[in-house]
């Protein structure tokens, strides 16, 4: 086992957890709606080639294909685990969609190949220097006017976010995300960079992040 892989943590932080993270996701997250407005935002075309970084069982990739059936979609996950689960649930609903092992920190795609990259609650689980570098590579895999459409936790506005607020930031992949960096981070190598919206949830917090190429 590599070093990178030993460091590996599964997204729900054990792994016994990994058969209830579709569960989890849907009945507590409430994971279809924000996902839904994500993809809505990220506005896919036919013909568009779209990227889901840290796509977990593939939900979000999977609707992603169900909006734009002509859309030519590829989930990209580090958890082989959770892969198989995607590639077997995109099955059983007979969706197309292709799914990759990878990190986001070293994409194993050429320049300029998506149109869009999209991401869901999965950028908090990065250190700042593993965030820094994902920026530096969807940057790379993007097309010239291609978009990053991100949801994950961001600076709380809401009351209930602020109290969650100290809880959160006592985690240092989340520190990022709860001090609103994100971002000025995915807009530093060249990205034009906005929060375009908010999402509240039981756990804190969200913000949708809008880049263009």
């Amino acid at each position: 086992m590599s070093e990178r892989q030993q460091e590996y943590i599964p997204a729900l932080s054990f792994r016994f957890l990994t058969p209830f993270f579709d569960f989890i996701q849907k009945y507590i997250v409430r994971d279809v709606r924000y996902k839904s407005l994500l993809i809505d935002q990220a506005n896919i075309q036919p013909g568009y080639k779209v990227l889901d970084l840290g796509c977990g069982t593939g939900t979000l990739a999977m609707m992603a294909k169900e909006a734009q059936p002509e859309a030519d979609v590829t989930g990209l996950d580090a958890d082989p685990e959770m892969l198989e689960m995607a590639v077997e649930k995109s099955a059983s609903q007979n969706i197309d969609v292709k799914f990759d092992t990878g990190f986001t920190d070293k994409l194993p795609y050429p320049d300029a190949s998506f149109d869009r990259v999209l991401s869901s609650i999965m950028i908090h689980h990065l250190k700042t220097t593993e965030k820094e570098a994902t920026a530096r590579e969807v940057f790379r895999v993007l097309k010239p006017g291609g978009e990053l459409h991100i949801i994950d936790f961001g600076k709380p506005v809401s009351l209930y976010g602020k109290l969650l607020g100290p809880f959160l930031h006592g985690f240092e992949e989340a520190n990022d995300n709860i001090d609103g960096k994100l971002p000025d981070m995915f807009g530093a190598p060249g990205l034009k960079t906005a929060i375009s919206g908010h999402f509240y949830t039981f756990f804190g917090d969200l913000a949708f992040i809008k880049g263009i190429k």
